[in-house]
């Protein structure tokens, strides 16, 4: 459970970057899972945070 735990922390800390659900709904769509657009107050995720997403996605094998 411990290496299941950090292997995936840094995903669980991108995961809150911003509020959420903006950056969960970014990481599904990204997977290509249908997880549609935030609504308004909420805006879309900013491009420094969505790349970090990208980036941790990739490294876990994700994308």
């Amino acid at each position: 459970a411990m290496k299941t735990h950090y292997e995936l922390y840094d995903l669980m800390k991108v995961l809150f970057i911003e509020t959420n659900p903006v950056p969960a709904k970014e990481a599904l769509n990204m997977m290509g899972k249908p997880a549609g657009h935030v609504r308004p107050p909420l805006g879309q995720l900013k491009e420094e945070n969505r790349a970090k997403l990208r980036r941790i996605l990739e490294d876990l094998s994700l994308l």
